[in-house]
């Protein structure tokens, strides 16, 4: 992702009778995750399933005994698009050998080698006529016709999409702290802005964004939803850089601006909307893999030797200054000379007092 690896998770939306399956990409496993993955293949296909059978959806509905208590924001997509469904049972291979059989399938067609991905989204998008390619004239391995006729009855037993799409998001309450944030997520700290300081915020929480409303209805920041068990800030410049190299307009505002030294600052502000976007993008290419702090320190060692920041001379900086290997300062200017009267020698030549 973005010149990291980063482990995700696919959703996996199998037809039996076509055997077509599509698949989309997400960083986690909730409900959000799941229902918007749905989401996307209803409005990719047109159309909505009469029925479906859920495998592995621990975030759609959880068995306690011999109850299955779905959860609430899968409740009101399956109402919002009449979609009727179940679960497999435990322990029941044979009641899920289509899904199972694709999730493979899939996996080694798709994602091996490991994808290279800018936009999760954008990828999402492709993804879905990416997997429809994979059936188009491949005969289905019992009926006799191809797996793409077949799909054709699929999607024409598909209901009609309803007139306005499902919000995937869950909405959360959440007090801010003096600072004006708050936890959501997990260990994960947003900011909600000082304006909000002790007061509530609306949040909502989607597959990929975090959106915070204020007390008016206004929209007051978002971000890009933070996963696993690690703790995270928003405040992180890290964090930030991330969402500035998709909205690089932000720049003067930021809290990465103000988290960097004054002659950085200075040589960014100077430059055109084009090479500041370049040079924010390389800065967080480089803080994935070396750090902020050598980061940092290797952009000032890049402006001072070549009076800018390109990807390449930060990139050595950045692992130099990771290294702990501080620059080098003479007392008196080198000379180089006596490399001059070497290569003279070894090319035949007399060498000078």
């Amino acid at each position: 992702m973005r010149g990291v690896v980063t482990r995700g998770h696919f959703l996996v939306v199998t037809f039996p009778h076509s055997n077509v399956g599509l698949a989309q990409v997400f960083w986690g496993e909730t409900a959000e995750c799941v229902c918007q993955g749905l989401r996307d293949v209803f409005e990719f296909l047109g159309g909505v399933p009469l029925r479906a059978v859920f495998d592995n959806a621990t975030e759609v509905g959880r068995r306690v005994g011999a109850e299955m208590r779905t959860s609430a924001l899968f409740r009101r997509f399956a109402a919002h698009y009449g979609l009727d469904y179940s679960f497999t049972n435990p322990y029941s291979g044979n009641e899920k050998g289509s899904v199972e059989n694709k999730v493979g399938t899939l996996r080694r067609n798709l994602f091996v080698p490991v994808p290279q991905v800018w936009d999760v989204k954008a990828y999402n998008e492709r993804l879905l006529g990416t997997c429809l390619a994979l059936s188009d004239g491949k005969p289905h391995y019992r009926k006799g016709a191809s797996e793409s006729e077949l799909f054709g009855d699929d999607r024409a037993a598909l209901s009609p999409l309803p007139a306005a799409p499902f919000a995937c998001v869950t909405w959360l309450t959440r007090r801010c702290d003096k600072q004006g944030s708050f936890r959501a997520g997990g260990e994960h700290r947003y900011s909600a802005g000082p304006v909000n300081a002790s007061r509530e915020v609306a949040v909502a929480m989607g597959a990929f964004d975090v959106t915070v409303v204020g007390a008016g209805g206004e929209v007051v920041a978002e971000y890009p939803r933070e996963w696993g068990d690690a703790p995270t800030d928003s405040a992180d410049p890290m964090l930030q850089l991330r969402l500035l190299c998709v909205r690089p307009g932000g720049w003067r505002d930021s809290v990465v601006r103000g988290s960097l030294p004054e002659q950085l600052v200075a040589f960014l502000d100077s430059e055109s909307p084009a090479d500041l976007g370049a040079d924010l993008r390389a800065l967080r290419d480089v803080s994935a893999r070396r750090g902020w702090a050598a980061t940092v320190e290797g952009a000032l060692r890049s402006l001072g030797a070549t009076g800018g920041v390109d990807a390449a001379t930060l990139e050595l900086a950045a692992a130099r200054a990771a290294a702990g290997d501080a620059l080098v300062e003479y007392d008196e200017p080198v000379d180089l000379a006596g490399y001059d009267r070497a290569f003279e020698l070894l090319e035949g030549g007399a060498a000078s007092a």
